[in-house]
């Protein structure tokens, strides 16, 4: 499970560091995040979760017996990850919702 939680950020690391989500969000989406004053944020936290930070965050949280914690920040990655992937993402996007999604199915027994 941590090979292919690790495997998604080591490619987009060797690949030089590139937010995942973001290039596939529709531009009303962006701009609207950009008028609320949530861009920064969003963009912030893109960068965590295709650094691994973010998916380390929740690993750190279920090691620390905060199951919920976990399970909650890793299946919003996974999800994110899908709806940036199907909103033309492409495969790296989809291979962090693959991941992180895999990652709760071992929860279930816990």
């Amino acid at each position: 499970m941590s090979l292919l939680l690790v495997l998604p950020s080591a490619v987009n690391l060797i690949c030089g560091l590139t937010w995942i989500w973001t290039p596939a969000l529709p531009l009303p989406l962006l701009d609207l995040l950009a008028r609320a004053g949530l861009l920064d944020a969003w963009l912030v936290v893109d960068l965590l979760t295709a650094a691994g930070g973010l998916g380390a965050a929740g690993v750190a949280a279920l090691a620390g017996r905060e199951r919920a914690a976990g399970t909650l920040i890793l299946a919003a990655v996974s999800v994110i990850s899908f709806a940036a992937a199907a909103a033309g993402g492409g495969w790296l996007p989809a291979s962090y919702g693959l991941a992180y999604g895999v990652a709760l199915v071992p929860l279930r027994r816990m």
